[in-house]
């Protein structure tokens, strides 16, 4: 044991401590400007007594010190501390551990000495320690949750080492105790995981194996020398030697060391044949896995030996290769098989890997039945199948993800033609078992072409593409190109600006004046824009983070910010007399969060804001896709007095049904509407329809982007009832809005 971590823990602790218990005398002594005369030199009695008192508590604290230091466990050296504690002259010392941390907090007696009752083992609690009136309570490693405490009573000699001075070495010798104890324990428990580990793989009747690329040595245990017909005594095969082992029909895609996706941190399992000492051949089936933390990337694997039935090997082989449902190969079969075509691809001969995701899955497993579903999946395979080009590898990842990789490709089209062709046989209409009508079911897919790089790269930018084609409509084909990568480091970007943004106060809120047409253009409310401070790019408009915020769900946290500065600035202006409403805008993904209307119910509660000045605005989007969660949010935003309204209307779908489907208050106008009054006899009419059909519904009509008095004028004459664009003020901080259209 004397090399074992938890030895060398407690000589460096030990050796620490001593060379502590020095200084801290040292430093004790030095504490006195008079410590440096020559005592037989100095007449003065006060300078030599001075002298002698520094002197006799460095000798003590020394002594205490290598008392404390030869404690074997912490029982002991409790009984050494309070014992030194007492004899400096403190009538009670007690050693107080916490045990338990609650309302009424648990101290546990590790020793005690003097005129007092309590015994090692009795608890106290927090409030009975305060009762006994302590003279002093320190602790012996201040701000540690489980060091212990002394508790004094009294007052010591004046010639001994002061009370925090002894507890910092009794705190000193208490974490070197513990931290031999965790070494201890950590090779305990290491020992008996290998133990384990051991027992384990010969029960399962495993052999393991390592290699090291670095120095090339290969290393087999007894279980696998048994499984080969080798002595304990014989040497460690070479890699050359054991290649030659393996069958050559197996070296390609699996040679038990060799294997390309171990480096990649997945393998498959995959039988391999090896000739054994006698020449007999046997069948294994291996795995391999890197040791990531080690500096050289050592490889280890696991063998069984499943030569006995080779009905059963097959049965093995297959359900370690191919995906349960639809018999195509498995992800990991596939990370292999895309490995080795890009080690072999070149310049002219390039690999092709198609994504393919079925469009609108969930909603068959949801509506027609998880059944349904995996026969599509199966039909789908087999289609893919009989569509796919010679040479090419078919895989399904999982869910309604398929992959095909085609090794071979000389031109870039090729890929697309065939990812098409391979859309359009699945779009044609299968018949599933339990429906009375053929289906149709269609996919999106994204095309990467590489002939370098890993496999992890090639499926990055395959994924990439799909997205393209999902958010492009779907039921179509896209091909990864440098575009994509620049937009998905950009999306990146924005992501990582927004996250900072939340951590570290770099949002923003800005107010842009909503006037009245009707009532000699006063102001009468002011829209919130959200903006975000960058460090290098300054300050950002939402455009350039707001979809990003959208597809990461961090609108949610940026909604919550912004509406918390809006009640802010709303209770400011309640204060100073301003009788104003606050427009603000809702993602739909916020108004889906289960807690969003409640915890705006407190903010307007506590902010004393009234609920009647607040204007939340939606989108066309958040109406069409109305579910029951974001209907309850509108719901209780209408009972805490807020008025509900849309936003940007004629960008979306623009479908007037929906008017009727939630009680809105008022309708803003998108400025491609209002921008070409003046010009646009064909706009001159769209808006004033509008106009008509909000307010037969009852609602407050506000047109955005207003730039010119002409578009005002006619606005005005069209019934409008509200006005806002950079005619009437651009968005600023809420110190700068128009006081004098304000009337304070």
């Amino acid at each position: 044991m004397s090399g074992s971590p938890a030895a060398s823990a407690t000589r460096r602790a030990r050796r620490a401590l001593e060379r502590a218990a020095a200084a801290v005398a040292a430093q004790h002594a030095r504490d006195d400007g008079s410590v440096h005369l020559d005592l037989d030199d100095e007449p003065d009695l006060v300078v030599r007594t001075t002298v002698t008192t520094h002197l006799n508590a460095g000798a003590a604290l020394l002594r205490a010190q290598r008392r404390f230091a030869e404690s074997r466990d912490l029982t002991s050296l409790a009984e050494e501390l309070v014992s030194e504690v007492h004899r400096c002259g403190h009538q009670r010392v007690l050693l107080l551990e916490t045990v338990a941390r609650s309302r009424h907090r648990e101290l546990e007696v590790l020793a005690a000495r003097g005129d007092i009752l309590l015994v090692q083992g009795r608890r106290i609690t927090g409030s009975d320690l305060t009762r006994m009136s302590p003279s002093a309570v320190v602790e012996l490693v201040p701000g540690h949750p489980s060091a212990p405490r002394l508790a004094v009573w009294g007052v010591a000699d004046t010639t001994t080492p002061t009370l925090e001075v002894l507890a910092a070495a009794g705190g000193a010798s208490w974490r070197a105790l513990v931290a031999t104890a965790d070494a201890q324990r950590a090779d305990r428990e290491s020992t008996s995981a290998q133990l384990l580990l051991s027992g384990a793989l010969r029960l399962a009747g495993l052999g393991s194996w390592s290699w090291d690329p670095v120095t090339g040595v290969l290393r087999l245990d007894d279980r696998l020398r048994e499984m080969l017909g080798r002595s304990a005594s014989d040497p460690d095969p070479d890699l050359e030697t054991w290649r030659a082992g393996v069958h050559p029909d197996d070296r390609g895609p699996f040679t038990g060391v060799e294997d390309p996706a171990a480096h990649a941190g997945t393998s498959a399992p995959y039988p391999f044949r090896v000739r054994s000492t006698d020449g007999t051949e046997r069948t294994f089936l291996g795995m391999s896995v890197p040791l990531a933390t080690t500096s050289s990337s050592v490889v280890q694997g696991l063998v069984l030996d499943v030569s006995a039935g080779e009905k059963s090997t097959g049965e093995l082989v297959r359900l370690a290769q191919c995906d349960s449902l639809t018999g195509l190969a498995n992800r990991s079969v596939m990370d292999i098989r895309l490995a080795e075509a890009l080690e072999k691809a070149t310049a002219v001969d390039a690999v092709a890997l198609v994504l393919l995701d079925l469009d609108r899955f969930k909603l068959v497993n949801d509506t027609l039945g998880h059944q349904i579903g995996d026969a599509l999946l199966r039909q789908v395979a087999v289609r893919l199948e009989d569509a796919a080009p010679p040479g090419a590898t078919l895989a399904r990842l999982g869910g309604d993800e398929f992959v095909v990789m085609v090794p071979g490709i000389t031109r870039p089209e090729a890929a697309s033609i065939m990812a098409r062709d391979l859309l359009r046989r699945l779009r044609s209409p299968m018949l599933l078992p339990g429906l009375p009508e053929p289906f149709v079911c269609t996919s999106s897919a994204g095309i990467a072409v590489g002939h370098q790089g890993t496999a992890d790269d090639l499926f990055r930018s395959a994924d990439m593409a799909l997205y393209r084609a999902k958010d492009g409509g779907r039921d179509r084909v896209a091909v990864y190109d440098s575009a994509m990568r620049e937009q998905a480091q950009a999306r990146r970007d924005a992501e990582h600006r927004v996250r900072r943004a939340l951590r570290t106060d770099g949002l923003r809120v800005v107010w842009q004046p909503i006037v009245d047409l009707r009532d000699n253009r006063k102001l009468v409310a002011a829209e919130a824009l959200v903006r975000l401070e960058d460090p290098v790019e300054g300050l950002l408009e939402p455009k350039h983070f707001v979809d990003t915020a959208e597809d990461t769900g961090l609108i949610v946290d940026v909604d919550t910010w912004v509406l918390g500065e809006a009640l802010r600035q709303l209770r400011e202006w309640r204060r100073a007399d301003v009788d104003l409403q606050v427009s603000f805008n809702v993602s739909g993904k916020t108004l889906e969060h289960p807690a969003f209307a409640h915890r705006l119910a407190h903010s307007v509660e506590s902010t004393g804001a009234a609920g009647t000045s607040l204007l939340c605005e939606v989108t066309e989007r958040t109406l069409i896709d109305l579910s029951s969660t974001t209907r309850a949010s509108l719901g209780e935003l209408r009972s805490m007095g807020a008025r509900v309204g849309l936003d940007d209307f004629g960008t979306g779908y623009s479908s007037l049904s929906y008017l009727d489907r939630f009680p809105l208050s008022f309708l803003k106008i998108d400025m491609s509407f209002v921008r070409p009054l003046g010009t646009s006899d064909r706009a001159e009419a769209v808006v004033r329809a509008l106009i008509s059909l909000a307010h037969a519904h009852g609602m407050v009509v506000t047109a955005e982007g207003v730039e010119t008095e002409l578009q005002a004028t006619m606005l005005q004459d069209m019934g409008c009832d509200r006005g806002q664009g950079y005619l009437f003020g651009r968005p600023v901080d809420a110190s700068l809005l128009p006081v004098g259209i304000l009337g304070a």
